[in-house]
């Protein structure tokens, strides 16, 4: 991990929180649905990367948020399955099972590309939060999919480096350093994981869900992508926050069909 001398305690506490995830457990209720899927250890650069795929069909790919895990995104399966999909779910780098020790949204993105660009022709993917982000940065990248679907995410690194360090009590300038530093652990520049930048991926059709009083993603920043994506639609969820909404049924139904719809409608945006 690279290093930064920061001057402050809050300073080097932002620096771990945007770049050590916290590794969750599976527990006993997920570790035995997992048990049904086939799992796969795949040779990633830098550390094994471990995916579980249920049924068969075109293939959707499933990506969640920092600090979280595949199997989180589980309720998601039965219903893509039930469509004629078969469904993945994989571990980002540093966490769940998957290797590695620091992360970020944007190794996040590189590993999804490259995870989809291994199991082949990938028809949707659905992304919730940092995994949403990745997947922006994975389209960028040249991923090519039919739909997908974002939930609760960012839509730009730079004014999520911002907000994370206003929650550390630290004012725009004595972020800077912090600021300086996510360029070269990332091994790209914060704009490039802009809207205006990522903007060239979105030529598929999308769904994105968001709870405006979302206490994690601030809801502009689906409103912003919305704005940035013609192929796009926005739907306000109340009531779920930034998590609840992966185990509501009607938001996980919502998803599914979208997804479901778009494989027998395909379109691309000129």
């Amino acid at each position: 991990m690279t290093q930064l001398q920061p001057s402050t305690e809050a300073l080097e506490v932002l620096i771990r929180s945007f770049s050590v995830p916290q590794r969750v457990p599976a527990t006993e209720a997920e570790r035995a649905f997992l048990n049904k899927g086939l799992r796969e250890e795949h040779a990633y650069p830098g550390g094994t990367l471990v995916s579980w795929t249920f049924g068969r069909g075109p293939r959707v790919v499933l990506a969640h948020g920092w600090n979280s895990r595949g199997s989180h995104l589980r309720g998601f399966i039965a219903p893509l399955v039930a469509s004629g999909f078969s469904a993945t779910l994989f571990d980002a780098p540093a966490h769940g099972d998957s290797a590695g020790d620091t992360s970020s949204v944007v190794h996040m993105g590189r590993a999804l590309l490259w995870l989809c660009q291994r199991l082949g022709d990938i028809h949707g993917v659905i992304g919730h939060s940092a995994g949403s982000a990745g997947a922006l940065l994975a389209f960028h990248q040249g991923l090519q999919v039919t739909a997908s679907v974002h939930l609760s995410g960012p839509s730009s690194l730079r004014p999520m480096l911002v907000g994370l360090a206003h929650g550390m009590g630290l004012a725009p300038p004595h972020a800077q350093p912090f600021l300086d530093w996510v360029p070269g652990f990332i091994g790209q520049s914060i704009d490039s994981m802009g809207l205006e930048a990522l903007r060239s991926g979105l030529r598929h059709r999308g769904l994105i869900l968001h709870d405006p009083e979302d206490r994690v993603v601030p809801v502009q920043a689906a409103e912003q992508l919305h704005r940035a994506w013609p192929g796009s639609e926005l739907v306000r969820l109340h009531g779920l926050g930034h998590t609840r909404l992966l185990s509501d049924a009607d938001c996980i139904g919502r998803c599914a069909g979208f997804i479901s719809a778009k494989l027998r409608q395909p379109y691309v945006v000129a």
